[in-house]
C-alpha cells in the first residue's frame, strides 16, 4: 500500500537535505516493513511516499514520521481511484495546492482538468502543471532537471495573455522568466482570481 503522507518541517529542512532525510527515515521506518520514496521538502512540510505492506502498521510509521520530523499534516492513500471531479473544482484544488507548496498533489489535480481541456486552455493548463513539476524537482534537491522543466513552462505560457481559470498568465510568465533568467528557482505563489465555470474568467 502506498501513502502520501506530509509531516510539518519543523526542523526547517531545505531541499538540499531530502537524500539524507529520506535515507534517515527509511531506516527509522525499516522495523514496519515500510519503504520511503519521493521525499520533497516545502518551507513548512516534508512529503514523502510511505510503502507499506499491510494498512496495519500505518498509524505506527506516522508515529515514527512525527516523533523524527514534525507534526503530521495529512495522509492520503495513493493506491486508491480518486473520484472524478469537475474540471472548475480540479483547477481550484490544483491552484489551492500549488500556494501551499503541494506541487505534486497540485500537478496532480491540474491534469484532471488539463485531460478535459482543449484549444489554449489545454496548452495554458499544461504550462501551469509543468511549473509545478519544475517545483516538485526542486523540493528533490534536483535543480538542473527543475530549470529544464520550468523552461518549458515558459514555451507553454509564451503565447497566452490575460486571464485563464482566473490566473494571470502575463504575471505568471513573467515570475518564471525571470527566475530562468536568473538561472535560479524559487517557490512562489500563484495570484488567482475566483474562477467560474467559464475557461477565460
Amino acid at each position: 500500500m502506498r501513502f502520501l503522507i506530509r509531516v510539518a518541517n519543523q526542523a526547517k529542512y531545505e531541499p538540499k537535505d531530502a537524500r539524507d532525510l529520506a535515507s534517515s527515515c527509511y531506516k527509522a521506518l525499516q522495523e514496519y516493513g515500510a519503504d520511503v520514496g519521493n521525499l520533497r521538502v516545502s518551507r513548512t512540510a516534508i512529503e514523502l511516499d510511505l510503502l507499506l505492506a499491510s494498512r496495519n502498521n500505518l498509524q505506527a510509521a506516522t508515529a515514527v514520521l512525527e516523533k523524527k520530523v514534525g507534526s503530521l499534516l495529512t495522509v492520503r492513500e495513493l493506491d486508491t481511484i480518486s473520484p472524478q471531479t469537475d474540471e472548475v473544482r480540479a483547477i481550484r484544488e490544483g491552484i489551492e495546492f500549488f500556494n501551499e507548496e503541494r506541487y505534486w498533489e497540485s500537478h496532480e489535480a491540474l491534469e484532471a482538468a488539463w485531460r478535459k481541456a482543449t484549444g489554449p486552455e489545454k496548452e495554458v493548463l499544461q504550462g501551469i502543471i509543468l511549473v509545478a513539476a519544475a517545483f516538485v524537482h526542486l523540493q528533490k534537491n534536483e535543480t538542473d532537471v527543475a530549470l529544464g522543466v520550468m523552461k518549458r513552462a515558459y514555451e507553454k505560457l509564451a503565447a497566452h495573455h490575460a486571464l485563464h481559470f482566473g490566473v494571470d498568465i502575463d504575471d505568471l510568465r513573467g515570475k518564471v522568466s525571470a527566475m530562468l533568467s536568473r538561472g535560479h528557482l524559487e517557490f512562489f505563489g500563484i495570484q488567482a482570481k475566483p474562477y467560474a465555470s467559464d475557461a477565460t474568467a
